[in-house]
């Protein structure tokens, strides 16, 4: 078989999925490239990550330390948990401004309490990260499972999403040219139909919502960049909780968050124009995803629809 037609694991993603949209894939370390130890963002660079409390989140935000960012607001639902991880962020860069906020990104009152402390203790924001989400008891017909667990998805993975977005807006349009930018975390189980599961039909929602976004809000509307960043097969708490995901696939989650990380940065540290309302996924070789510009947006690619 040829590398287009089978992974490193020995399992053949379908070419619809995007896996091997570069010939060069990542799993353990990023490319080079893309380590945030050696990409530096502007020193007043301040970005705001949902979810941080652990996994991707926590990554994603010591990664930004790591650029060099000026300030950093790290959110989810546990503020003992985000309390660690700032302590962290302080041992990488003890001139980093850090905030914790408690906030379910599901929650309207708390989301706007979010933006109203961003504002307050930095008075900007520049980059938005979309990490926290759900994952459903899934893999199993539509008849199966509780039906609140099915809501619960959709209410963080998706009103979520929407509900930061659309309050911390008005910051984020404020920024200077070129650094405003929206990432949504969203996932490859986006790619397929067969199963009843719940969370890759919202991320599926999310693919489109960085879309849209791109439209109402990009070059000549306020020059927004945003993307659907999938960050790989990464084991993490949720995915491994007992009936989440089916433990032959539980085997394939081997890419470390890092991977996540380093592309995060990657995309915040300037306005890539040729990505905006796309689908980019950390695994990829960032030099070679830069030789396919023209490829990109002379076919539209990286972006979902429908076949006919």
């Amino acid at each position: 078989m040829t590398p287009k037609e089978i992974s490193k694991e020995g399992f053949a993603f379908p070419e619809h999925t995007g896996y091997y949209f570069t010939p060069t894939q990542y799993h353990l370390t990023p490319n080079l490239a893309l380590s945030p130890s050696i990409i530096t963002l502007p020193p007043q660079t301040t970005a705001c990550i949902t979810g941080a409390g652990r996994g991707l989140g926590e990554s994603m935000a010591l990664g930004f330390a790591q650029a060099g960012a000026g300030g950093v607001i790290i959110c989810s639902r546990s503020t003992s948990e985000l309390e660690e991880v700032a302590a962290k962020i302080r041992d990488i860069n003890e001139d980093l401004k850090v905030t914790v906020v408690k906030c379910d990104v599901s929650n309207e009152e708390e989301v706007k309490n979010l933006a109203a402390v961003i504002e307050k203790e930095h008075g900007r924001l520049d980059v938005l990260i979309n990490n926290a989400g759900y994952l459903d008891a899934g893999w199993q017909p539509i008849t199966s499972g509780p039906a609140d667990d099915w809501k619960r998805v959709f209410d963080v993975n998706v009103f979520g999403v929407y509900l930061v977005t659309r309050n911390l807006l008005p910051l984020l349009l404020e920024s200077e040219k070129g650094l405003k930018t929206v990432i949504g975390v969203t996932s490859m189980s986006s790619h397929w139909a067969g199963h009843s599961i719940a969370m890759g039909m919202s991320k599926l929602a999310l693919n489109r919502f960085v879309e849209f976004l791109a439209g109402e809000y990009g070059e000549g509307n306020g020059g927004l960049m945003s993307y659907a960043l999938h960050p790989g097969g990464v084991k993490t708490r949720m995915s491994q909780e007992e009936g989440k995901v089916p433990k032959e696939l539980q085997g394939m989650s081997k890419d470390s968050p890092e991977l996540c990380a380093g592309m995060a940065v990657w995309l915040a540290k300037e306005p890539r124009p040729w990505l905006n309302g796309r689908y980019v996924a950390a695994n990829w070789d960032v030099d070679e995803l830069e030789d396919k510009k023209d490829e990109i947006v002379e076919g539209d690619k990286l972006k979902f629809r429908m076949v006919v």
